[in-house]
């Protein structure tokens, strides 16, 4: 049991860490800029020159050369503008829709009532910000609002990761994920000799930089493809990580009563996949424009949601059906 002074602690000093973690935002985002570019420029004046290197003679390499030229730039171009897209885009709250409209555009208080009694006999109003909670939406403890569709606030981007802009930060960690490994695949070789300081070095990048670029490719690859491979479960289940864990109480809950929980968002791994990411067939984009550094919209406005058939269903019937 929490005494009365003893929980007060503990807000307090919740209340103060959510606040640093707003504050510091800024400082991060400089932070990553800075280690990105880094490793940006020691890849095209020391791995790019030593893995991919002209010969007139042979026009493979000439082919090599150009398109392994055309693919950098890409991986570089997309890390940067979903990166921008994350931090700029709003997450969205509930009473803006968190694209670029005008504040004009965002409902009132009444006509926010108005259009989740639609769907909602009595919606929910958050406890904290004490405004109406559509599905799907938290309240954020570091921003103070309630988010739709919100799944975390990322210190990394100074900004929460919800409805309008998860698209963007999960294929951020995708590009960067995939630049890293693509940078240790085509760069160990360079690196060992950079760490040979008897060997020839003919490069602008001074060694440090060489060893301390490849090294940090290979932690931010590890580390940040496990979350981006935690990410892509959920949205293949049709989750946030703060519904993984609601639901996981509800499995439990749910067993204990002799029922099957059943996500009521999920509609099977491929549609969960063209909703989250607005593609594909019934939705407005086509599938390539995962590929390209554009700006896309989510699919719906964050506050209603297509549901499954079930949400419920009993072992009995379960049973019932495999038979």
């Amino acid at each position: 049991m929490f005494t009365p002074t003893r929980h007060g602690f503990i807000r307090g000093v919740d209340k103060i860490a959510n606040s640093v973690i707003f504050a510091i935002g800024p400082v991060f985002i400089i932070l990553a800029i800075g280690l990105i570019g880094m490793a940006a420029l020691t890849y095209f004046t020391v791995v790019f020159p030593y893995f991919y290197q002209w010969d007139d003679d042979y026009i493979w390499t000439k082919f090599s050369y150009y398109a392994g030229l055309l693919f950098s730039i890409y991986m570089i171009v997309c890390i940067f503008f979903h990166y921008y897209m994350a931090i700029r885009t709003k997450p969205g709250g509930v009473l803006n829709a968190g694209t670029a409209e005008t504040e004009s555009d965002d409902p009132t208080l009444r006509e926010l009532f108005i259009e989740l009694e639609e769907y909602q006999v009595f919606p929910k109003t958050c406890k904290k910000c004490h405004l109406p909670k559509p599905e799907r939406a938290h309240h954020c403890s570091v921003c103070k609002k309630c988010v739709l569709r919100f799944d975390h606030h990322c210190p990394w981007i100074a900004n929460c990761v919800g409805h309008f802009n998860h698209r963007y930060f999960l294929l951020f960690m995708t590009y960067l994920v995939a630049s890293c490994f693509y940078f240790v695949a085509v760069g160990w070789k360079v690196f060992l000799i950079s760490l040979d300081f008897e060997a020839e070095w003919n490069y602008w990048m001074p060694r440090p930089y060489m060893a301390l670029s490849f090294l940090l490719a290979v932690a931010i690859g590890i580390a940040l493809g496990g979350m981006c491979s935690w990410h892509y479960y959920l949205v293949f289940t049709s989750q946030t990580t703060v519904e993984f864990y609601n639901n996981q109480y509800a499995k439990r809950s749910a067993r204990q009563k002799g029922e099957v929980f059943v996500n009521p968002y999920d509609v099977g791994c491929l549609n969960n996949f063209r909703q989250f990411f607005n593609v594909g067939q019934n939705y407005k984009y086509p599938i390539y424009t995962i590929f390209l550094p554009i700006p896309i919209l989510p699919s719906g406005n964050g506050k209603v949601w297509e549901k499954n058939a079930m949400q419920y269903t009993t072992v009995n019937d379960i049973s019932d059906d495999t038979d």
